[in-house]
Parts: C-alpha cells; structure tokens; sequence
C-alpha cells in the first residue's frame, strides 16, 4: 500500500475510463477537466489494476469521461456505474464480489472500498431489512462526486443485482449537494426484493 500521506487510487479504478479514453481516438481529451499529455500518455502505456496511481488522475480523468462521453449527464454516470464500472469490478474480483447474497457483497464491497480501493477512506455497511445502509467517509472529500456519487448508484444497483437482488432502489442522501458544495461522507441506501 502507498505511504499514508499521498491520496491513491487503484488501478482497477481507472481501468474502465482508460477503455472510454482509448477507444476514442479522435477525441481531444488534453485540457478536458484538467487531462494533460502526461495524463494521456500514462492511459496510453497501459492502466494496470493492481497498481496504485494518484487519486487525482483518477478524478480528471473520471470528470473528463463524464463531461465528454457523459454530456455531465447523472443518468449517464448511473448508466456507467451499472454498466463498464460494475462489469470490470466483477471481472476483476469476480469471487469475492460473487456470493448470492446483496448484504454480504455490500459489507465485502465496504473492505474493498477501505485499502484495496483507496488508501484513505473509510467505508461500512450496515444491513437492515431488505437492504441497508453503506456509508462512506473521506477527509479529502468524495472524489469527483459530481459523476461519482450518481456512479456508485449504479454500481450498487448491478451488484445487488448480480447477487440475487430484485427490483433494487439506491438513494444517495447527499446527492443534491452535489453541486452546491464538498462533501466528506456518501450515504447510500440501498433496498431490494
């Protein structure tokens, strides 16, 4: 894991936007939320998922997709998360994300959230009824929460999905702050059948 001090982000991450990125040559993606050459050319040698990169290169470039391929769109962004994130998350960790039960796959996504993820954040799920209650916190604010927030929606959503779980619903408490304001905690209330 990287030193404490730097904010990272892991590989598997960043994967899915370096897809978007490649796949879409005649795009000009330098100045877009911030991508710079050197940014692009770190896409372009390869995104390794077990690597850790900087937290920041993920959000310009996570920002970058969402402004370009998005149209700064949520709904795109939900679409995204249940589409390209959760399939690539499922490829890459199929068996620890694959157990038949939502609430199990909730609590061992809040492991991975916390170090496998991110070197500094802290997530946790707590099970109710016929859903719960995932709840992350980072000191340095949720990354790109603009596209991230509506993401993590669908992420949720496809793993619950994926795992047994039926007409899932996925509210994110802090959503409408969104815009307006930085926010330190993601609270995601996820219900299924």
């Amino acid at each position: 894991m990287p030193e404490e001090a730097e904010i990272k982000a892991k590989g598997a991450l960043l994967v899915p936007l370096a897809l978007i990125i490649n796949s879409m040559k005649d795009t000009n993606w330098v100045g877009v939320a911030g991508v710079s050459e050197q940014d692009l050319k770190i896409v372009r040698k390869g995104i390794l998922a077990s690597q850790w990169y900087d937290r920041s290169l993920m959000e310009r470039l996570a920002t970058a997709v969402f402004i370009v391929t998005g149209q700064s769109k949520p709904e795109m962004a939900y679409q995204f998360g249940y589409g390209i994130m959760a399939e690539t998350l499922l490829k890459v960790y199929r068996s620890p994300l694959t157990a038949h039960d939502p609430k199990e796959i909730m609590s061992k996504f809040a492991d991975f959230y916390c170090g496998t993820w991110f070197n500094r954040a802290e997530a946790r799920f707590t099970a109710t009824g016929k859903g719960g209650v995932f709840k992350v916190t980072d000191p340095d604010g949720i990354p790109c929460q603009v596209c991230f927030v509506p993401m993590m929606r669908g992420v949720f959503a496809r793993l619950v999905t994926e795992n047994g779980g039926k007409n899932v619903k996925v509210v994110a408490e802090e959503e409408p702050l969104i815009h307006s304001q930085k926010i330190t905690t993601l609270t995601l209330n996820v219900s299924w059948e």
